[in-house]
Protein backbone atom coordinates (compact mmCIF):
# COMPACT_ATOMS: atom_id res chain seq x y z
CA UNK A 1 0.00 0.00 0.00
CA UNK A 2 1.02 3.28 -0.75
CA UNK A 3 1.70 6.08 1.65
CA UNK A 4 0.82 9.58 1.28
CA UNK A 5 4.03 11.78 0.08
CA UNK A 6 5.77 13.45 2.55
CA UNK A 7 6.34 16.78 2.81
CA UNK A 8 3.96 20.29 2.94
CA UNK A 9 1.23 20.96 0.88
CA UNK A 10 -0.24 24.21 1.54
CA UNK A 11 0.59 26.91 -1.46
CA UNK A 12 1.43 29.85 1.29
CA UNK A 13 2.79 27.72 3.76
CA UNK A 14 5.38 26.47 1.14
CA UNK A 15 5.95 29.88 -0.49
CA UNK A 16 6.58 31.49 2.99
CA UNK A 17 8.96 28.88 3.78
CA UNK A 18 11.16 28.96 0.69
CA UNK A 19 14.60 29.33 1.43
CA UNK A 20 16.06 29.14 -2.02
CA UNK A 21 20.19 28.38 -2.38
CA UNK A 22 22.27 29.33 -5.19
CA UNK A 23 24.94 26.93 -6.19
CA UNK A 24 28.19 27.52 -7.51
CA UNK A 25 28.28 25.28 -10.51
CA UNK A 26 27.22 25.95 -14.06
CA UNK A 27 24.77 23.05 -15.41
CA UNK A 28 23.67 22.26 -18.70
CA UNK A 29 21.63 19.79 -20.45
CA UNK A 30 22.87 16.99 -22.90
CA UNK A 31 21.19 14.16 -24.38
CA UNK A 32 22.51 10.72 -25.24
CA UNK A 33 21.02 8.49 -27.77
CA UNK A 34 22.49 5.42 -30.26
CA UNK A 35 25.26 2.84 -29.62
CA UNK A 36 27.36 4.44 -27.38
CA UNK A 37 24.50 5.46 -24.80
CA UNK A 38 24.48 2.93 -22.24
CA UNK A 39 28.37 3.38 -21.86
CA UNK A 40 27.98 6.89 -21.60
CA UNK A 41 24.94 6.78 -18.81
CA UNK A 42 27.38 4.64 -17.11
CA UNK A 43 30.50 7.11 -17.27
CA UNK A 44 27.44 10.03 -16.42
CA UNK A 45 25.48 8.61 -13.84
CA UNK A 46 27.76 9.52 -10.79
CA UNK A 47 27.39 13.12 -11.57
CA UNK A 48 23.99 13.41 -12.93
CA UNK A 49 21.94 16.12 -11.11
CA UNK A 50 18.86 14.07 -13.40
CA UNK A 51 18.70 11.29 -15.85
CA UNK A 52 15.49 11.32 -17.53
CA UNK A 53 14.21 8.49 -20.15
CA UNK A 54 12.36 10.10 -23.20
CA UNK A 55 11.55 8.22 -26.32
CA UNK A 56 14.47 9.75 -28.27
CA UNK A 57 16.76 8.94 -25.54
CA UNK A 58 17.92 9.85 -22.50
CA UNK A 59 18.19 13.63 -21.32
CA UNK A 60 21.13 14.32 -18.32
CA UNK A 61 21.38 17.40 -16.37
CA UNK A 62 25.17 17.78 -15.62
CA UNK A 63 27.60 20.15 -15.09
CA UNK A 64 29.53 22.05 -17.73
CA UNK A 65 32.64 20.56 -16.77
CA UNK A 66 31.86 17.05 -16.34
CA UNK A 67 29.64 17.58 -20.19
CA UNK A 68 33.15 18.83 -21.79
CA UNK A 69 35.22 16.44 -19.96
CA UNK A 70 32.66 13.80 -21.45
CA UNK A 71 32.58 15.60 -24.68
CA UNK A 72 28.78 15.68 -24.85
CA UNK A 73 26.84 18.20 -26.86
CA UNK A 74 24.97 19.90 -24.67
CA UNK A 75 22.57 23.00 -24.52
CA UNK A 76 20.96 25.69 -21.58
CA UNK A 77 24.08 27.44 -19.75
CA UNK A 78 22.48 27.51 -16.50
CA UNK A 79 22.37 27.80 -12.30
CA UNK A 80 20.49 25.37 -10.12
CA UNK A 81 18.51 27.17 -7.39
CA UNK A 82 16.96 24.38 -4.67
CA UNK A 83 13.80 26.34 -3.05
CA UNK A 84 14.86 24.78 -0.06
CA UNK A 85 11.50 23.34 1.01
CA UNK A 86 9.41 20.13 1.77
CA UNK A 87 6.82 20.09 -0.79
CA UNK A 88 4.99 17.21 -1.15
CA UNK A 89 5.32 15.49 -4.59
CA UNK A 90 1.32 16.20 -4.45
CA UNK A 91 1.42 19.56 -3.64
CA UNK A 92 -0.65 21.80 -5.78
CA UNK A 93 0.58 25.01 -7.24
CA UNK A 94 3.85 25.82 -5.71
CA UNK A 95 6.02 25.51 -8.77
CA UNK A 96 3.37 26.93 -11.36
CA UNK A 97 3.55 30.34 -8.45
CA UNK A 98 7.61 30.46 -9.20
CA UNK A 99 7.65 29.76 -12.85
CA UNK A 100 4.36 31.94 -13.32
CA UNK A 101 6.23 34.44 -11.47
CA UNK A 102 9.16 34.31 -13.80
CA UNK A 103 7.48 34.39 -16.33
CA UNK A 104 6.32 37.73 -15.73
CA UNK A 105 10.11 38.85 -15.71
CA UNK A 106 10.17 37.44 -18.94
CA UNK A 107 12.60 34.81 -17.58
CA UNK A 108 12.53 30.95 -18.48
CA UNK A 109 12.92 28.25 -16.11
CA UNK A 110 13.30 25.00 -16.21
CA UNK A 111 12.20 23.30 -13.09
CA UNK A 112 12.45 19.95 -11.50
CA UNK A 113 11.10 18.21 -8.24
CA UNK A 114 13.42 16.13 -6.22
CA UNK A 115 11.75 13.73 -3.71
CA UNK A 116 12.71 16.56 -1.00
CA UNK A 117 12.94 19.57 -2.51
CA UNK A 118 12.39 21.45 -5.68
CA UNK A 119 15.07 22.88 -8.23
CA UNK A 120 14.93 25.97 -10.60
CA UNK A 121 17.82 25.81 -13.20
CA UNK A 122 17.64 29.65 -14.64
CA UNK A 123 20.27 31.00 -17.76
CA UNK A 124 23.52 31.86 -16.15
CA UNK A 125 23.66 35.93 -15.70
CA UNK A 126 19.77 35.56 -14.38
CA UNK A 127 20.89 33.95 -10.80
CA UNK A 128 21.30 37.08 -8.81
CA UNK A 129 17.93 38.56 -10.18
CA UNK A 130 15.72 35.40 -9.77
CA UNK A 131 17.34 34.97 -6.09
CA UNK A 132 15.93 38.40 -5.20
CA UNK A 133 12.74 37.85 -6.63
CA UNK A 134 12.17 34.07 -4.88
CA UNK A 135 12.98 36.00 -1.78
CA UNK A 136 10.65 38.32 -2.29
CA UNK A 137 8.01 35.48 -3.06
CA UNK A 138 8.40 34.56 0.54
CA UNK A 139 8.17 38.04 1.87
CA UNK A 140 5.13 38.55 0.82
CA UNK A 141 3.40 35.54 2.20
CA UNK A 142 4.72 36.67 5.76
Amino acid sequence: MAAPAPGGTDLPTLLRSMSPTLHQSTFVWATLEGDLQQFKIQQALPHAEMLFREAEGYTLILTETVAQEMELDHTFRCRKITLNVHSSLEASGFIAAVATRLARMEMGCNCVAGYFHDHVFVPVGKEDLVMLELRAMALEQQ
